[in-house]
């Protein structure tokens, strides 16, 4: 998700240029939990892509994939691996130091702060300099190690167990 939303973020024409607005954005969305209540709204988000078809009738939801699937399907190649260019470990200062006023605020928890700052070190590039590029796989990489540090603390686990339990998240 991170990667796929810096990469949407990063290389979106209509929002503004350079390395820092996208991961700001992406940021944002991410870190506050964004949820679209249309289809519009997830394509406002970026959750959704211009081209993406949206079925109305849950119906026929099934159908309306399965027959999006065998068109994509047919010649068929995968896109070129991207590259990107994040502000890295100045970003990831700026963005705790925000995450710290919505603690001292009352607008998140201890834990909150803790995955927040972890989503702030993926999104940054970890400790990258701005004048290098990384590829997918090292993003990705970034985000599988945040994932395994986190999946390993209680309140990580107890959030996540009480999701699959209720369907509500858990402000712990």
């Amino acid at each position: 998700g991170c990667k796929e939303m810096l990469l949407r973020w990063t290389g979106n024409k209509d929002y503004y240029q350079g390395p820092m607005p996208g991961v700001t954005k992406a940021f944002e969305t991410i870190s506050t939990a964004k949820v679209s209540k249309s289809a519009d709204e997830a394509k406002e988000l970026l959750y959704l892509r211009p081209g993406d078809d949206i079925v109305m009738n849950s119906d026929r939801l099934l159908a309306a994939a399965k027959a999006k699937a065998l068109e994509l399907a047919v010649d068929y190649q995968p896109p070129e691996p991207s590259e990107l260019v994040l502000p890295g470990p100045t970003a990831e200062v700026a963005f705790g130091m925000a995450v710290d006023d919505f603690q001292r605020s009352g607008k998140a928890t201890e834990h909150d702060v803790v995955v927040s700052k972890a989503l702030a070190h993926v999104l940054a590039g970890g400790a990258t300099d701005i004048t290098e590029s990384l590829s997918e796989d090292d993003i990705l990489a970034l985000e599988r190690e945040a994932f395994i540090t986190l999946v390993q603390t209680p309140a990580t686990l107890d959030r996540i167990e009480h999701m699959l339990d209720t369907g509500k998240p858990l402000r712990n």
